[in-house]
């Protein structure tokens, strides 16, 4: 009896090989479903699995979709027995955006809270519909100098005249810092006998002579030649020292 079970369970080997787009698949797994008998394939793609007419093999890889596969003498017969395997594709749900939400939404079908509204309004709290105004009489530039707008330009009517003439002054500011930048402290102490304490308001008093233009031109030589000749006519007194970019 136990040579006719095995004469009847007879299976020989089959050789194929596995690939997606032409391109041999690692690390597929086949299984002969009939036996539980598998095997995976090498990194060329190629496996060897026991099987017998009527057979069937799963083929499947996490990423490509499972294919069964009925042992056929055509496939037995085959020297070059290929399977070809699909990419699995992954179907979203349909959702559909809504509008955004505040961090203090209340859904109404999971509220259990039905007690009375509180807030700024119920409560009758002092300016609840005040709007706060954005204060820009005072600012304070990169370079470090503080200075207050209200005093400055009280001859102005207009927001715009003076957000105008703020962004004026921020370029100023920024174009006065470049400036301080490009020399030493020596050139500004030891060659124009101009203190520290001195140097920005300097800087601030030569806005008039056309230092800014003359520093945008890249005209180093007339630069510093505006700046030595400033510098003998400066008169050495503190005017403002809010406008200090520079305190000792």
């Amino acid at each position: 009896m136990i040579t006719i079970v095995n004469a009847q369970e007879k299976r020989t080997i089959l050789k194929g090989k596995t690939i997606l787009n032409s391109l041999s698949i690692s690390d597929v797994h086949v299984l002969n479903t009939n036996t539980n008998i598998g095997t995976i394939t090498n990194d060329n793609g190629f496996f060897e699995i026991p099987v017998k007419l009527g057979d069937s093999i799963l083929v499947s890889h996490v990423n490509l979709q499972e294919k069964f596969i009925l042992i056929t003498n055509k496939i037995l017969s085959d020297i070059n027995f290929t399977i070809s395997l699909n990419e699995k594709t992954y179907t979203l749900n349909e959702f559909t955006l809504e509008k955004p939400r505040s961090i203090f939404y209340q859904d109404k079908d999971i509220t259990t809270y039905q007690g009375p509204v509180v807030n700024a309004t119920t409560l009758n709290l002092p300016y609840v519909n005040t709007q706060p105004k954005k204060d820009n009489s005072i600012i304070k530039f990169k370079s470090g100098g503080v200075i207050s707008l209200d005093n400055l330009i009280n001859s102005i009517n207009g927001n715009k005249r003076r957000e105008k003439l703020l962004k004026k002054l921020v370029a100023e500011d920024d174009d006065l810092l470049k400036i301080r930048k490009k020399y030493t402290d020596d050139f500004f102490i030891t060659d124009l006998k101009i203190k520290k304490e001195y140097i920005n308001q300097f800087l601030n008093y030569c806005i008039d002579k056309n230092i800014i233009n003359i520093f945008k031109s890249d005209n180093s030589i007339k630069l510093t030649t505006l700046l030595i000749r400033e510098g003998k006519i400066y008169p050495h007194k503190i005017l403002n020292e809010d406008l200090f970019l520079t305190k000792k």
